[in-house]
């Protein structure tokens, strides 16, 4: 799929780009000498991220110094009076809901025609080069199948700007749900991963959609 080219190729240009460990910026000074970040992907993420409101939030949530946000976009009801508006609604509940709501919905129609024709259950989960989120392409796999089924029916049936951000910013979400199960020392690293990915696909997502 492009978008695993794009993230891929985004993420490596990244980790040449901070090859020479740059000091951190100041907004994640605070964090790049803690421990449990040491590993090379995130010192190349907060060293590319480091004045980055949104990493800093990302870390915050980690360390338990502000309030999680892992709400999900909301979604339209289904029961609309013509089939093709039902279709979409339920496009943008699968791939803007849950990796438990996307996983209940795969294992009952993905070999189907149903619950409406014409969807795409295809998946191929997603990549990332080693030293840039080492080991979180099965970490986030599971988020990465959602954002797959909204970027790969939403840009058949209603082709937005605005359909592309919330499918991007609920993949975020499923990532950082993941990273919020892991234990305490795991957390920071994943929740920087997570915004890295976040932000490959906000930059280079664009032609997969």
């Amino acid at each position: 799929m492009k978008r695993r080219l794009a993230v891929a190729g985004f993420l490596s240009a990244l980790l040449a780009s901070c090859s020479t460990a740059p000091t951190a910026p100041s907004l994640v000074s605070d964090y790049a000498g803690r421990p449990e970040l040491q590993d090379a992907g995130s010192q190349a993420i907060l060293a590319r991220y480091g004045n980055d409101p949104g990493l800093l939030s990302a870390l915050q949530e980690a360390y338990g110094e502000r309030p999680g946000d892992l709400s999900l976009p909301r979604v339209p009801e289904l029961g609309a009076l013509d089939y093709a508006s039902d279709r979409l609604a339920y496009i943008k509940r699968t791939g803007w809901g849950s990796v438990g709501s996307y996983n209940s919905q795969y294992a009952a129609y993905s070999a189907t025609s149903l619950p409406y024709t014409g969807l795409n259950w295809t998946r191929d989960g997603c990549s990332a080069p080693d030293g840039v989120g080492l080991g979180y392409r099965e970490d986030f796999r599971p988020a990465c199948n959602v954002h797959d089924f909204g970027y790969r029916n939403l840009k058949v049936y209603e082709r937005t700007d605005a359909n592309r951000k919330t499918t991007d910013d609920a993949f975020y979400t499923n990532m950082k749900t993941i990273c919020a199960a892991k234990s305490w020392y795991a957390r920071p690293a994943c929740y920087s991963a997570a915004y890295a990915y976040y932000q490959g696909v906000r930059i280079g997502g664009s032609s997969s959609f």
